[in-house]
């Protein structure tokens, strides 16, 4: 994917983009480079436009892969809107090509009122609430089923007499 493609410069005039890819650092980076470490804080919101990322996170039983992601897809931005720690680890799982912003850059660059950095917060805000309200959806499944694993229990052992 040619990162002018990319869903969050979409709305970009080209003269915006380009300028906001003057802000950016871009390349390939390798297989098993560990981007973003769960617990530390975020520096930059990636863009990651081929390839394959890992995320995974710490537990008393080890690392855990949550899930493996494929680009188009972005990585930071939590971090960025929240001020938190990064609340996983990001890891290549293939070569990837990406783009990156730092934190301070877009931070002042938003605080200029640069319209194309508005313009990509835009989007990444519909990303994450997009992502909330599917997050949303999987707990209410898993309560639906959870229900359902009680009411097969109670119908397995509730016959169950010892008088």
């Amino acid at each position: 994917m040619n990162f002018r493609e990319f869903p969050a410069f979409q709305d970009l005039s080209a003269d915006q983009f380009q300028r906001f890819l003057g802000s950016c650092q871009s390349g390939v980076i390798p297989a098993n480079r560990q981007i973003i470490q769960q617990g530390k804080p975020g520096s930059h919101i990636f863009f990651i436009a081929t390839g394959k990322v890992r995320i995974a996170v710490n537990t008393d039983m080890g690392e855990r892969d949550l899930s493996t992601i494929e680009a188009p897809t972005v990585l930071g931005e939590i971090s960025f809107f929240s001020g938190e720690l990064s609340s996983a680890n990001v890891i290549t799982a293939t070569e990837v090509t990406a783009l990156a912003i730092g934190f301070n850059t877009l931070r002042a660059r938003l605080y200029s009122g640069d319209a194309a950095c508005a313009i990509v917060m835009l989007h990444l805000a519909s990303t994450i609430a997009e992502r909330a309200a599917s997050m949303t959806q999987k707990v209410a499944d898993f309560y639906g089923r959870q229900a359902e694993i009680e009411n097969t229990a109670r119908d397995l052992f509730g016959e169950w007499s010892f008088l």
